[in-house]
């Protein structure tokens, strides 16, 4: 039959008669520097002014992406029809951009279940982007049907709203 453990607060007979080791350190900061100095060294990357640079490329990549605000303005302000949606054309445009989107979604999907179920140890970084790649797909997947129910500001009657 086994013993249980013993579960009291003396302490076992073979701690007193072993000494640990007492060993020396290894130094973690060399060359005469100080837990300062590494301090200053990391949060003095983001805490400097921003360069001109950073701001002046920033400033062109909002110019370009302020031309999704502009066209959805146009299309909604005129009307689907600048997609070509006639008559007999019923989804158009909208329909290949948003089986496009939600193509790429399935494809980051697609990667991180493979990575997963293959048990990759080197699969994190990829993870994250086909997961962001995933997310990011479906969210511009989620922009063509709002915006092709016609008279957009009408889409208001597609919620279920209370009797």
């Amino acid at each position: 039959m086994a013993h249980a453990p013993q579960h009291s607060s003396e302490r076992p007979e073979i701690l007193d008669r072993v000494q640990p080791a007492d060993l020396p350190r290894a130094e973690l900061i060399l060359n005469d520097r100080n837990f300062h100095w590494v301090t200053d060294k990391v949060c003095g990357i983001v805490e400097q002014p921003t360069p001109l640079w950073w701001k002046v490329t920033f400033a062109m990549a909002l110019f370009v992406a302020s031309f999704t605000g502009v066209g959805l303005f146009y299309l909604v302000s005129t009307g689907t029809g600048t997609w070509g949606l006639r008559a007999p054309v019923g989804w158009g445009w909208a329909i290949v951009n948003f089986v496009f989107w939600v193509g790429i979604g399935h494809a980051g999907t697609l990667i991180s279940a493979i990575l997963c179920l293959l048990r990759q140890k080197w699969r994190t970084s990829i993870n994250r982007a086909a997961e962001a790649m995933t997310i990011f797909a479906v969210m511009c997947a989620g922009i063509f049907p709002l915006f092709h129910v016609g008279r957009v500001w009408f889409a208001w009657w597609l919620f279920p709203l209370p009797n």
